[in-house]
């Protein structure tokens, strides 16, 4: 009987990936949190793997036997070496298509946090004050505005149609966007020109070797000074000793974060300090519509390599 083994995972259980994996007859395998002799161990032997966090480095694959695919639990694969994927055969393919109406939600909750001080006026009337919470420079419309948005994938698509009833101005910068769409509103830019001309800045690109510490000293020294960045793309978008400079010296005059170079942070991380960013753990994604359907998703790429058919979202 072939075995799928799943590295590890935040879900109660693995109940809607047995009752696939039972009508396959593959059996199943897993790990919460395993450590990296534990996880060496239990993929070794695997057939088929799935991931969401755990770190598949080359050591790891390098590792495998037997293994014939590795699916990663989400959007983003930067966790799994693909390149000694590739050297061994083995694709990686990833659930492209799942948690983009929730994460472009994320993301406008952050934009409207930043621009209207939601929590920090939440938080005066709760400690029983009246009034501003925050100078009122600081409560901007945003149809006053320029949004830039980095990547004009799936999510930084659906979250340009969400901003679009705001009526911003919103430039947007993909380089392997060939024939951009063309509303009143927005505008297709170089890298420097968004970087230049936004009054907020939202990160929906992919991590690679172009775009990771996309923000870092060079690019914002470009920017406005006041200007606000929402990170809910991938963590190492943002050189994180540079990105806190910039709180410090109000080059950045708010911010809102869902995923960061380390995670979790730590206790002491000084991101916690500042009280103009606001954070969330990374769970953008969540619902649960959205994690059935990247169980499911994820599952079925396994069945699919079991029974020979083609796969789809091979990401090396």
């Amino acid at each position: 009987m072939k075995n799928v083994v799943i590295t590890d995972y935040l879900f109660n259980d693995l109940s809607i990936e047995e009752e696939i994996f039972q009508e396959s007859k593959i059996k199943l395998s897993s790990e919460k949190s395993p450590n990296k002799e534990e996880l060496k161990v239990l993929t070794q032997n695997a057939d088929y793997i799935i991931t969401q966090f755990a770190k598949l480095d080359s050591e790891i694959i390098n590792n495998l036997n037997k293994a014939k695919i590795i699916v990663r639990y989400g959007v983003g694969y930067d966790n799994v070496d693909i390149k000694s994927a590739r050297l061994k055969n083995i694709p990686v393919c990833n659930v492209p298509d799942y948690c983009i109406d929730e994460v472009a939600d994320h993301t406008i909750g952050f934009i409207l946090n930043s621009t209207r001080a939601l929590y920090k006026n939440h938080q005066k009337v709760i400690q029983g004050e009246w009034g501003l919470a925050v100078p009122m420079e600081e409560m901007k419309s945003l149809n006053d505005l320029k949004i830039g948005v980095i990547g004009f994938g799936r999510i930084g698509q659906a979250v340009v149609e969400r901003l679009i009833p705001f009526k911003p101005k919103i430039l947007i910068n993909d380089p392997f966007i060939s024939n951009p769409v063309k509303k009143d509103g927005l505008s297709f830019v170089e890298i420097n020109e968004l970087f230049k001309n936004s009054d907020i800045i939202t990160l929906h690109c992919p991590s690679n070797e172009n775009t990771k510490n996309i923000i870092n000293d060079h690019s914002l020294s470009l920017m406005k000074k006041g200007v606000i960045i929402i990170n809910i793309g991938r963590g190492d978008l943002i050189e994180m000793g540079s990105f806190i400079n910039a709180l410090k010296d109000k080059t950045i005059t708010s911010a809102a974060l869902d995923v960061f170079d380390s995670e979790p942070l730590t206790e002491t991380h000084p991101i916690r300090s500042f009280n103009n960013v606001l954070l969330s753990s990374h769970v953008a994604s969540v619902s649960v519509k959205a994690a059935k359907k990247l169980r499911q998703s994820a599952a079925q790429l396994v069945v699919k390599c079991h029974i020979g058919e083609k796969l789809t979202n091979i990401v090396n």
